[in-house]
């Protein structure tokens, strides 16, 4: 059986094309589509059929469409199966059955090609993948983020297939060709510099100089008036080779400009680069943690250069690292002329980046993108040669998920000072300065959620303020989700949400939009096993408890204890309570919040194993 998913789905035997049941029962295949022959969980199924509202029965009903499914599948093909494997279920299939495989490993082969200077290689490639695409990927099936977000990647991944293309065909001089096809992708990405500076290119090369420069100035205007930004440093070369009557000779595809225009900074603007995302405006507290960053962040404007600096900041999920570093390096303006630069080693999916992505990321930051198919050493090389010549920079590493993720993006020049933010201590990065931040005192709380809802709502129910803040146990996440409720809903009485907050189904409460706190929190423990769940739910202790009652509720010896309580540290599933007890040894402390996931995570086995 084959799949097809770059266009509308379907499914095709021998013997034609294979009915796909229901609409549900299409979005069950395609979300298994998007991972082939890997295990996507209930959650991520549930996101897919129902968006943002599912029903109670989800999990049920989820189960009763893997039934059907099995059962078309079955009928057409023995090949492909629907496996339950925990926390989900797994499309078991060859994976060169899906035309999106086909399609990417083409492409990966075109780019091969255009490495090894091989454009008629290139030009048959491409062809062969652009002959898969049949229009937008899971038309028909429009609306699930996850879905939304596949089609977007796949989309992506043709854009630039096309400009390794249109790159290979201006080297062989066939400007025409790319002219014919280059316009109407302008006229659908107007942003997109790289085929903008293509299409000029062309325009040179058939000799119409004067229309390339008419397209520099279109595309400056564009950028002006939609974006406030002047073109990026690609398209200004360009205009200037022309207007000297140089040629402008074709750029590999990734050395062109292939951040966004809103990355690039305007012309002749002497100032530092800062790729940063926006700051909260309502960020608060943290003073003590932001005065031990900023002797780090700081430290370059000195005439010497500091010692090369790692500074960690390690915490619950939820518990605002990710806010803390961003302020903290929107509050260093002027320390770092050499920029400021931010790496989300996180993808959309909340899957970890491999090292060679996010280098590739920060040295399109830096603008010195790497050619197609760089590996990760010569990624390290150009990297770390740019450092060497570098004025003191900021980079922040966000969301790492182990040291290993890390270190290839160290720079070994103290002129750089990098920032990690990480739930995990990554106890392999040796030399780190660790910031461990902890939840938000009640007062810097409370003072959290009036900056949200308003000082008169919280003055007019302090009692409930402050349930909602408990509730919050110091996240500034849940503070932020709880408060935005209550900002949406002006006439709400704080006691209800208070009420909510403190019953059996509380996770249910803290989502806004599409924030939601039980999604958010179990990508950040995303390192925490079935064993290290299973644990929690025997410790099943709201409050603080000593090792000898953690030896007694896992029925383990002391060696096994110590072993699985280092293991739930380190997954920031437990905690130190702050005070010793009355024997002077250490007590721990279990969140609620992390106990009402582990509850959550059993209830869901017990609804998958009722099929």
């Amino acid at each position: 059986m084959q799949f097809s998913v770059l266009g509308p789905l379907i499914a095709t035997t021998a013997t034609g094309s294979v009915p796909l049941g229901p609409h549900k029962q299409q979005l069950l295949l395609a979300a298994l589509l998007c991972r082939p022959d890997q295990v996507v969980s209930v959650d991520h199924l549930v996101d897919a059929l129902w968006n943002e509202d599912p029903p109670k029965s989800a999990a049920k009903n989820i189960q009763v469409y893997v039934h059907h499914l099995r059962r078309t599948l079955a009928a057409a093909d023995e090949t492909a199966r629907v496996v339950h494997q925990r926390p989900g279920y797994r499309l078991a299939i060859d994976p060169e059955k899906i035309d999106t495989v086909r399609f990417e490993h083409t492409v990966d082969l075109a780019r091969r090609a255009a490495t090894a200077g091989d454009p008629a290689r290139v030009d048959r490639l491409t062809g062969d993948a652009m002959a898969l695409w049949r229009g937008r990927p899971f038309t028909g099936l429009e609306g699930p983020a996850l879905l939304e977000d596949e089609a977007a990647r796949l989309e992506e991944r043709r854009l630039s297939a096309l400009e390794v293309l249109f790159t290979a065909r201006l080297g062989l001089g066939l400007y025409h060709e790319v002219l014919e096809e280059v316009e109407p992708l302008i006229l659908a990405h107007p942003y997109r510099e790289q085929l903008r500076a293509q299409y000029m290119q062309a325009l040179h090369g058939v000799g119409r100089q004067s229309d390339a420069l008419i397209a520099f100035d279109d595309a400056r205007r564009l950028f002006s008036l939609e974006l406030g930004l002047e073109p990026g440093t690609v398209l200004r070369r360009l205009q200037q080779d022309i207007l000297a009557g140089t040629s402008p000779t074709p750029a590999p595809r990734d050395s062109l400009c292939a951040t966004p225009p809103q990355a690039a900074a305007p012309a002749g603007r002497d100032t530092a680069a800062v790729q940063l995302p926006p700051g909260l405006a309502d960020f608060t507290g943290r003073r003590r943690e932001l005065a031990d960053l900023f002797p780090d962040v700081q430290a370059h404007t000195a005439e010497a250069p500091a010692p090369w600096q790692i500074t960690l900041i390690t915490g619950r999920p939820g518990v605002g690292k990710s806010s803390l570093a961003v302020a903290a390096a929107h509050a260093a303006e002027g320390a770092f002329p050499g920029g400021r630069y931010y790496v989300d080693l996180m993808d959309p999916q909340g899957r970890p980046k491999d090292a060679s992505q996010a280098l590739a990321e920060l040295l399109q930051e830096l603008d010195h993108a790497a050619p197609p198919l760089c590996e990760l050493s010569e990624l390290l090389w150009r990297y770390r040669a740019h450092a060497d010549d570098a004025e003191p920079a900021l980079v922040v590493l966000d969301n790492a998920t182990s040291a290993s993720q890390v270190r290839p993006l160290l720079p070994n020049s103290p002129v750089f000072t990098t920032l990690v933010t990480s739930c995990t201590p990554l106890a392999g990065l040796d030399g780190a300065h660790v910031v461990e931040l902890d939840p938000l005192p009640p007062e810097d709380s409370l003072a959290l959620l009036r900056r949200i809802v308003g000082a008169q709502r919280v003055a007019d129910e302090p009692g409930a303020a402050r349930r909602i803040v408990e509730a919050c146990e110091g996240l500034p996440l849940a503070l932020r989700i709880a408060g935005g409720r209550l900002a949406a809903h002006r006439r709400w009485p704080m006691a209800g949400l208070a009420d909510a907050l403190e019953s059996p189904d509380r996770l249910d409460e803290f989502a806004v939009g599409d924030v939601d706190l039980r999604k958010r929190l179990m990508r950040g423990y995303a390192s925490a096993g079935e064993a290290d769940w299973s644990a929690v739910r025997l410790l099943a202790h709201e409050g603080e408890f000593s090792f000898r009652e953690a030896l007694h509720r896992l029925g383990a010896g002391p060696t096994e204890a110590r072993r699985v309580l280092g293991r739930l540290l380190d997954a920031q599933l437990i905690g130190f309570a702050p005070d010793p007890g009355p024997d002077g040894h250490c007590r721990f402390r279990l969140p609620r919040l992390v106990l009402d996931l582990a509850r959550d995570q059993m209830r869901a086995d017990v609804e998958l194993l009722g099929l």
